[in-house]
């Protein structure tokens, strides 16, 4: 068990090697404005993909991967598959979508690990072909959401409330929660 967690912090640690740095892109608002689609989805499945092209479903199957002999190379990246509840601007045919994330900031994508199954989230997700660089069985037809603004902002179903980086300066970043239907407003208004 002690070398799982030594492999684990190591792992941590040589992510956070890779990452970008950039200044701060914006609140969800501003983000979303100016991009091309926004989704309300539910997180239905967590991912966990080698470098040696290989997908888990948790991060014991990956540890035990790496802890094979000749495999103390390999990295690692999550995903997260989503189920499109509701497209709140532009277009996307499918049902289910997969969006990788990079918690230590490789490509300067943002982190998903955050992401819950069975949670909801508003997410402006960009595709995967226009990433700086792509992971292990990521195919250009997946999502990905830029680490240096407020792409991600979780959906209370219940209240019917936004909660996250949703307006406001950037010296001035403070979580707040904002009525959903005042959001879809906001960022449907024409590109600035």
């Amino acid at each position: 068990m002690k070398e799982k967690i030594i492999l684990f912090i190591f792992i941590l640690i040589s992510n956070i090697t890779f990452a970008c740095s950039c200044d701060w892109g914006g609140n969800f608002i501003k983000v979303a404005k100016k991009s091309d689609l926004v989704l309300l989805v539910k997180v239905i499945n967590t991912n966990f993909h080698t470098s040696n092209d290989k997908t888990f479903s948790n991060i014991d199957e990956v540890t035990e991967e790496i802890l094979k002999p000749n495999n103390s190379k390999i990295e690692y990246w999550n995903s997260v598959d989503l189920e499109i509840i509701s497209i709140l601007k532009g277009k996307e045919n499918r049902k289910i979508i997969r969006m990788f994330g990079s918690d230590g900031g490789a490509f300067c994508r943002g982190g998903i690990r955050h992401l819950k199954i069975n949670h909801m989230y508003v997410i402006s997700p960009s595709l995967s072909k226009n990433s700086l660089g792509k992971f292990s069985n990521e195919k250009d037809t997946d999502y990905f959401s830029w680490g240096c603004a407020e792409y991600i902002i979780e959906y209370n179903n219940e209240s019917k409330k936004v909660y996250g980086l949703i307006k406001g300066k950037s010296v001035r970043r403070k979580n707040i929660y904002y009525d959903f239907q005042k959001l879809k407003r906001k960022i449907n208004i024409e590109k600035q």
